[in-house]
């Protein structure tokens, strides 16, 4: 049963919000694309905004509702494997913990999730209004550009150069302008975090992963506080990742306090996508799978 835990969590889940983000992106990626360069209208590019925009909400609602069930699927999941795990080991509860400290660690970091995924929509609605703008400058520059008329002069910042230098047709100008906007947008990198971005389904998987492990990770250490447990043990999967190879396979403890196992300054996930978990070990059974006495 254990070895639930170390799986993605609820891959049909992460799969879930996947699908939701891809269905968005193609919708704004096809609504983008109908926006002709060189015959803008404002009314339209206004009208396909809006709808933009409430493709944008329609995803909100459904990144909340996503997380408000999935997060505490996951919780639950993970704190039943690691609860298992404890009893299997003889661990005691502690009759005066506090069972409300799930409920909170649950809600906690549903709002987390939502946090995340609702700031990255938001910046989604900014690189879409930053699109607009591009098409904006770009339909006002074509409408300086006469046929076969040249022109030395700079705009959108110097995406027009090369074809007003060289005096080059407003039609070449426009298919110019229109294959890189159809350039920019084919990539469907329209959620930008920390300056970099990112495809909107993506974001969803590195999000949906990450989070759900990092659920999975509170719930066992939650659990671990409840039956007075203070070892844990990092999984194995033989990994080459330079920032999980000095945890793998490795015993730590939660307090700090023990005089053979060093405390575990970082948690699982240790980085995005990270598929290394915890769970809870002792000493007895170390010993017993080892041979070494551990005292």
């Amino acid at each position: 049963m254990a070895e639930r835990i170390g799986r993605i969590p609820l891959g049909d889940r992460v799969r879930e919000l996947d699908r939701m983000y891809e269905a968005v992106e193609k919708e704004i990626m096809k609504e983008l694309l109908s926006t002709d360069v060189g015959n803008y209208r404002e009314v339209k590019a206004v009208k396909t905004q809006e709808k933009i925009n409430g493709l944008i909400k329609r995803l909100n609602r459904e990144a909340i509702r996503w997380s408000k069930t999935v997060v505490p699927e996951a919780y639950e999941e993970g704190y039943d494997v690691s609860r298992t795990r404890l009893e299997i080991l003889g661990a005691q509860r502690d009759e005066e913990f506090n069972d409300k400290i799930h409920e909170q660690t649950v809600d906690f970091e549903t709002d987390e999730t939502i946090d995340i995924l609702v700031k990255a929509n938001q910046s989604i609605k900014m690189n879409v209004g930053m699109y607009f703008y591009l098409v904006r400058q770009s339909a006002q520059g074509l409408m300086q550009i006469q046929e076969f008329d040249f022109r030395d002069e700079e705009f959108i910042a110097g995406l027009l150069d090369d074809a007003i230098r060289a005096g080059e047709s407003r039609g070449y100008a426009k298919k110019l302008v229109t294959d890189h906007i159809k350039s920019e947008v084919g990539e469907g990198k329209f959620i930008q975090i920390r300056g970099r971005n990112y495809k909107m389904s993506s974001y969803a998987d590195l999000v949906a992963k990450t989070r759900l492990r990092h659920v999975q990770t509170q719930a066992v250490l939650k659990s671990c506080k409840e039956f007075e447990n203070d070892l844990v043990e990092v999984s194995d999967h033989g990994t080459e990742c330079l920032i999980c190879i000095p945890y793998e396979g490795n015993i730590y403890s939660l307090s700090g306090k023990d005089s053979v196992y060093p405390y575990l300054e970082a948690y699982t996930p240790f980085h995005p996508r990270c598929q290394h978990h915890i769970r809870p070990t002792s000493r007895v059974a170390l010993e017993a799978r080892t041979g070494r006495s551990y005292a």
